[in-house]
């Protein structure tokens, strides 16, 4: 049981979601390799082993719980099981830190998820870029599999995209505006 926290707000790492740094904190958050720098959450996800390094040097927080892929697990981060593990997701653990955390919320069971800062097509720019120094320039936010993957969370829980400016990836998809949830929270 999730005790009261059938809903999980997840960060990430779009410009976007600048907007939303300073939302009242709640119930269960679920953020992205430096959201620490600008808010509180309950989890971390970090996908490269350059941030789970940076993270660590810089200490870990013993109210967070970390989370990262198979290859990186240690005594400091944990794996994402993912119950989205059947059908062509079998064995899934994320394709980027922001997949990672999607499938963590599935992890832990919610029936809701309000997704914040999903800026594919729009930018391939984080908010943390600057603190990327081994990537010359931004990675491809989407691709293929990426989009399968978001269009297969859609379809288990309530995926809510928070963002102003809706986009077709192919496959119907909630989008909720800024004010929309704003107002809601």
């Amino acid at each position: 049981m999730l005790d009261g926290k059938e809903t999980a707000v997840v960060w990430f790492n779009g410009p976007s979601v600048r907007q939303f740094l300073d939302i009242p904190r709640q119930p269960l958050e679920i953020g992205c390799n430096f959201i620490e720098q600008h808010r509180d959450v309950d989890h971390v996800c970090a996908y490269d082993r350059p941030v789970i390094q940076r993270l660590g040097l810089e200490g870990l927080n013993p109210n967070v719980t970390y989370w990262t892929r198979r290859n990186y697990q240690n005594q400091s981060w944990n794996t994402v099981a993912s119950n989205v593990s059947y059908g062509e997701w079998r064995h899934h653990t994320g394709f980027c830190s922001g997949t990672l955390a999607l499938a963590l919320a599935i992890q832990f069971g919610c029936r809701k998820i309000n997704l914040l800062g999903l800026d594919w097509q729009r930018t391939n720019n984080s908010i943390y870029d600057e603190q990327y120094p081994w990537r010359s320039f931004p990675p491809t936010k989407h691709n293929t599999h990426k989009l399968r993957f978001l269009r297969h969370v859609s379809e288990i829980t309530q995926l809510n995209v928070i963002h102003d400016q809706p986009r077709d990836f192919g496959f119907p998809l909630r989008w909720t505006s800024a004010k929309e949830f704003m107002d809601t929270i």
